[in-house]
């Protein structure tokens, strides 16, 4: 919003949803004749969003010679289309993203380490959906909102249990699969309001994907599943103490953190991950 680039282009590329040879004339451009099926000058992403951004979706698909492009065009803030010799001055943001870890391709040499530190200058790492559930109530919304719009249909919302069944779902294909089945539910739904059974989804399944085995890829990923057990684990016990802990003290923090040897931010750090409200507790 604050960006200068705000007005300008957004373009965004599938990267692999093109064949090597077609992604580079798609980002690069290409002159009439260059290559068989050229019949007119084309002009490349890069230009296209010249001023403004320019978005590469699972940018760890393209091969180590697009890589080297990319590399040469960010680094010289030129592009020369197919087939020409003349360089074009481009001035884009570039926004890459992926789901695989780009560490772990460099290591292994599937990815140019000079290219990673290129585009990891500001990094974001976005969670899985089913690790940001408070998401997923307004993806819903978003989702309700789009295809109600779009079948013409008028959804007021959804029902408690449909919203639960969805709350305790794991979606394995993160928000595209929370986006087909919205989308699912609202073309089947006879009402204005989304039913359990219009999701198409049982609880079973549910429960299915979240024990489903996992078999680590990497060793990251075997030091990542690690931890999530761990955390899993010790989360019961780290939650009876601490409740035990406050009960003993009459539900007073600092004198539970003290009896119990913690600072009190630490103390109340542990209440926030643990999800413990005093308040709800004195009630109970």
């Amino acid at each position: 919003r604050n960006s200068p680039r705000r007005e300008q282009p957004f373009v965004a590329l599938d990267c692999t949803s093109l064949a090597e040879s077609l992604l580079e004339s798609e980002l690069f451009g290409h002159t009439k004749g260059s290559f068989t099926g050229a019949i007119q000058t084309k002009m490349g992403l890069f230009k296209v969003a010249d001023c403004g951004t320019l978005f590469m979706d699972e940018v760890a698909n393209i091969s180590l010679t697009t890589q080297a492009k990319l590399l040469r065009v960010l680094q010289a803030r030129q592009v020369t289309p197919i087939g020409s010799t003349h360089p074009i001055p481009v001035d884009i943001r570039l926004v890459a993203a992926t789901n695989r870890n780009l560490r772990n391709l460099v290591a292994e040499g599937a990815f140019r380490e000079d290219l990673f530190f290129r585009l990891n200058i500001i990094p974001i790492d976005l969670p899985p959906l089913s690790e940001r559930e408070g998401d997923i109530p307004i993806l819903i919304r978003h989702f309700l909102k789009k295809f109600s719009a779009e079948v013409g249909k008028d959804i007021r919302g959804m029902a408690s249990d449909a919203l639960a069944l969805l709350e305790g779902y794991t979606f394995s294909g993160n928000v595209r699969e929370l986006e087909n089945i919205i989308e699912r539910a609202v073309v089947l739904a006879e009402g204005d309001i989304i039913r359990s059974e219009d999701l198409e989804l049982h609880r079973s399944q549910g429960e299915e994907a979240k024990t489903k085995e996992f078999v680590p890829q990497s060793l990251y990923e075997l030091k990542e599943t690690k931890r999530q057990i761990r955390e899993r684990a010790v989360e019961p016990v780290e939650k009876a103490f601490v409740l035990s802990a406050l009960k003993r003290n009459n539900w007073n923090v600092t004198r539970a953190a003290e009896e119990t040897g913690m600072l009190r931010p630490n103390f109340q750090a542990l209440l926030k991950k643990l999800k413990i409200s005093i308040k709800d507790q004195m009630f109970n």
